[in-house]
């Protein structure tokens, strides 16, 4: 067992299993886990927090469930979280803000990829696997179709959401999600099907998002940071659009003059329809 009596690990145990991981994967051995805290949010199983790394801090953030969880699960938390921590210190970007793209595209796609190809012990997946292997679950072993199925699910239902309440923290979410769903996919021999039927499924099947799933693929660094730019920048347009909709109605604001509006002149456009909105109230 990781841990005795219910307790939370603690610092060294955690550390224990970091240094296997650094031992099989080759990272300097004068590196560790600085702390561990038990305070990740409820639906947060664990992270790093991105802006601490760089300021030195090695903190393992995780749920404060973390001890109630079966032994596997938990070295599949661990694992992952060790996996963010490895594309950290491998990372080489001169920008916060490309460290932050990276991090939250590829090493999610990574992360979900390396862990779950390291707890079935196969690098390639066929569809026969989907029921016949079980993985670690939070109590109790789960099929590979239920955490594809719960991760779809979860990227639908967090687009939608996104939709309506044109929230852009929806959006990271979503995108968040659907990284995971990607690394775990991509281990399939017919992974551009389980692709094409992914982003259909959550209508995310666009141009950009199968164009980035082949750049993480190939660990295409600047594509990656491109792509993933450009989907970001879509969703705020969707997002800006949307709050011009519902602060203006088709007589101040006709369709075809909201498809105009972008971030660079958005300014302009809630001055002029200020201006509109006022003259048809005189």
């Amino acid at each position: 067992m990781l841990w005795e009596g219910g307790l939370h690990m603690n610092l060294r145990q955690i550390n224990e299993l970091w240094n296997e991981y650094k031992e099989k994967y080759d990272l300097p051995k004068d590196v560790q886990i600085s702390a561990v805290q038990y305070d990740a949010e409820k639906y947060v199983e664990g992270f790093f927090n991105i802006l601490e790394l760089l300021d030195g801090k090695y903190i393992l953030h995780l749920n404060p469930r973390f001890h109630l969880y079966s032994d596997s699960y938990a070295r599949f938390i661990l694992f992952h979280e060790f996996t963010h921590f490895y594309d950290f210190i491998n990372s080489s970007f001169d920008e916060t803000e490309d460290l932050f793209i990276y991090m939250n595209a590829y090493s999610e796609f990574h992360a979900c990829r390396v862990t779950l190809a390291r707890f079935m012990e196969r690098l390639t997946l066929k569809t026969v696997h989907i029921d016949k292997i079980q993985i670690p679950g939070p109590f109790n072993e789960i099929s590979i179709r239920h955490l594809l199925e719960e991760g779809l699910w979860r990227v639908k239902v967090c687009f939608e959401q996104f939709l309506e309440t044109l929230e852009p923290n929806d959006f990271v979410m979503t995108f968040r999600q659907l990284m995971y769903l990607l690394g775990y996919i991509s281990l399939f021999e017919n992974d551009d099907v389980l692709l094409e039927q992914t982003l259909q499924f959550a209508h995310l099947d666009t141009d950009d998002f199968f164009a980035l799933y082949h750049a993480l693929k190939e660990i295409d660094h600047d594509e990656i940071l491109r792509l993933t730019r450009k989907i970001y920048n879509s969703a705020f347009l969707i997002y800006l659009r949307g709050f011009f909709r519902r602060n203006y109605d088709k007589r101040i604001l006709p369709d075809d003059e909201l498809e105009n509006i972008t971030a660079d002149n958005c300014d302009e456009y809630k001055a002029i329809l200020d201006k509109r909105q006022q003259e048809v109230a005189a």
